[in-house]
Parts: structure tokens; sequence; C-alpha cells
């Protein structure tokens, strides 16, 4: 991950953890929308890098 840190990506993968409603497998897109409209994830995190956050968490 290029643009994150270890220590940013343990914390986004805590956070969807813990904050996701999720029914059906997420969107990588939607859900980067959603943190960076937060301010809690910078605007240059990747889809990709996305996905792979979301695979850690257990949500794809």
């Amino acid at each position: 991950m290029s643009c994150l840190t270890r220590q940013l990506q343990k914390q986004l993968v805590r956070y969807v953890q813990r904050n996701a409603k999720i029914d059906a497998p997420c969107d990588p897109a939607i859900v980067r929308s959603d943190l960076i409209s937060r301010g809690l994830c910078p605007s240059t995190v990747t889809e990709g890098q996305m996905r792979q956050i979301l695979e850690v968490a257990g949500l794809i």
C-alpha cells in the first residue's frame, strides 16, 4: 500500500469492521468515497487498496 502506512491500514480495517452495516459484499468504490467524505481516509487511496482493506476486514 503505497500511500497508506501500516498503522493507518490497521485503523481503517478496525473502523470498517466495527462500523460496517453491510448485508451483501461491499463495493470498494462506495466504501472508499464514504470514508473520504468523512475525512477518515486520504483521497489518494485507490480502489485496489480499499479492496485489500475490506478483504482483511472479512467483508469481501
